[in-house]
């Protein structure tokens, strides 16, 4: 003898999703079943591997990120530190014009930079590796 039974497969899901919500619920009665339970550890490992996972692939590019970081606040720095120096000989000689400095005059400015940003880039890498 054989029976078969055919169950509508929206009354299946119908019944999973019900009896889901039951578990997943503040009702005090499915709090502590062992299907919700297993389904918190699950999640919980989950998170906690990707959570490592990340980690492991953050750490492998912060020195990377860090240098660039450096750099490109030097950068900044320098970019800042020309505009202040070049504004205030434009302040201090009426009439300076930086197109017409002569090779001698060029050269002295581009190392006043090149020092003054030497100087600042050592500033923050020691102040980095504090």
């Amino acid at each position: 003898m054989q029976i078969t039974v055919q169950v509508d497969d929206g009354k299946l899901v119908a019944l999973v999703k019900q009896r889901v919500d039951e578990l997943f619920s503040q009702d005090s009665r499915y709090r502590d079943t062992g299907v919700r339970e297993l389904v918190v550890r699950i999640v919980d490992e989950a998170a906690v591997s990707a959570v490592k996972q990340a980690r492991d692939a953050l750490a492998a590019e912060l020195p990377a990120l860090a240098a660039k970081a450096v750099r490109l606040a030097a950068e900044g720095d320098i970019i800042k530190a020309a505009k202040r120096g070049m504004n205030t000989l434009r302040k201090l000689y009426a009439g300076f014009d930086p197109a017409k400095l002569t090779p001698e005059q060029r050269a002295w400015l581009e190392k006043q930079i090149t020092k003054a940003a030497d100087q600042r880039e050592n500033e923050v890498l020691s102040a980095i590796h504090k």
